[in-house]
């Protein structure tokens, strides 16, 4: 199967400083992607050198054609774009939609029935005649997201396009865009700072700082296994915890600043700084009668607070110096744990994750 898009050896410069440098990267017909980066990582930056608005050095495959070899033009109308600031034209919001079906030089029929079409998926059929200009800024959002499904592009590239929307309605819109894209086979690359969005919308994630991809794997993958400190935080991980490595005799121990010590389960030529551990991989338990597993490690800690939650409570507990985040379904805390209750902990080691 020929890539959507494939990259080489992408270098985009601003001024004499590297904005972005891609080695390598691709994303197959169908693919639904998503970007993610701290603030100032290059991800819009790399959006816009997909959809050739910027220059750059190396490579660049959109569909299956070199890009310096072939109409530009032609190839930006096979994609759509949504910049995270909603861009509207001058005319009524019937207007913007149309725009890009006219340009294209569709008939207008057709362009009545597409529009009115892709007003009404994204509930905007009524401001059809409004002007573009007096839309709130969800409004504007939703209707550029219309505008740029209506030609039914083969790659869309949506950079932070639920920026403005309430929760209820960014689900909603991820929802409706994911159905589109996998009725109609559309690819997608999604720049979101949410890693909610990311779980809820994409099947792989991309880790991008200082211009250059650090992770590409599938979002769980980047949830509980980052390559590193920064994806971790990135992520959201639960518990990144400062950690050493002893050496005892001719084995390897863990030491975490709480005093807690268990057998390094990893290679001991590599020493790694902290270790992760998503809430749900810690258990609980106020039995003094448990017994550390032969893979997992116990130690004992003080609840702090417990934070609600709609299916489950996160329960930040205290044991020394560190402060844990642990994650149990409702039915297992309310009315049966309590700030202040004493509380032995047991994660398993296929669980700990070091970096």
């Amino acid at each position: 199967m020929k890539a959507t898009l494939a990259m080489q050896d992408i270098v985009v410069r601003r001024g004499r400083s590297k904005v972005l440098h891609i080695d390598t990267f691709s994303i197959q017909p169908g693919e639904l992607v998503a970007l993610v980066g701290p603030n100032g990582s290059g991800k819009s930056t790399l959006l816009q050198t997909i959809n050739l608005l910027l220059p750059f050095q190396g490579e660049m495959r959109l569909f299956d054609e070199v890009t310096a070899k072939v109409n530009q033009e032609v190839l930006r109308r096979r994609c759509a774009m949504v910049f995270q600031e909603a861009l509207m034209l001058e005319g009524s919001v019937f207007d913007n939609v149309a725009w890009p079906l006219r340009f294209r030089g569709f008939a207008a029929p057709t362009i009545r029935l597409r529009v009115y079409e892709a007003l009404a998926l994204f509930g905007c059929a009524h401001l059809a005649q409004r002007s573009a200009q007096r839309l709130s800024g969800g409004e504007a959002q939703r209707v550029c997201i219309a505008r740029a499904l209506v030609t039914e592009p083969e790659l869309l590239l949506l950079d932070e396009p639920f920026a403005s929307l309430d929760v209820a309605m960014r689900s909603a819109m991820m929802e409706k865009i994911r159905t589109i894209a996998q009725s109609k086979g559309i690819t997608v690359l999604l720049v979101s700072h949410n890693f909610s969005d990311v779980l809820y919308f994409a099947e792989r994630a991309v880790a991008l700082f200082s211009g250059g991809i650090l992770q590409d794997d599938k979002p769980e993958i980047l949830l509980r296994r980052p390559v590193d400190e920064r994806v971790a935080r990135l992520v959201g991980m639960d518990n990144i915890l400062p950690c050493r490595i002893e050496r005892e005799g001719d084995r390897d121990f863990v030491i975490l600043n709480a005093g807690i010590r268990f057998a390094f389960p990893g290679n001991g030529a590599v020493s790694p700084s902290f270790l992760c551990l998503p809430g749900d991989a810690l258990l609980l338990s106020g039995e003094p009668k448990v017994k550390p597993h032969h893979a997992g490690v116990l130690f004992e800690g003080l609840i702090e607070r417990i934070i609600p939650g709609i299916a489950s409570c996160c329960i930040l507990l205290r044991s020394g110096e560190l402060l844990l985040r642990v994650r149990l379904p409702r039915e297992k805390t309310e009315g049966k744990l309590w700030p202040g209750e004493r509380m032995q902990v047991w994660f398993d080691l296929a669980d700990a994750h070091f970096v």
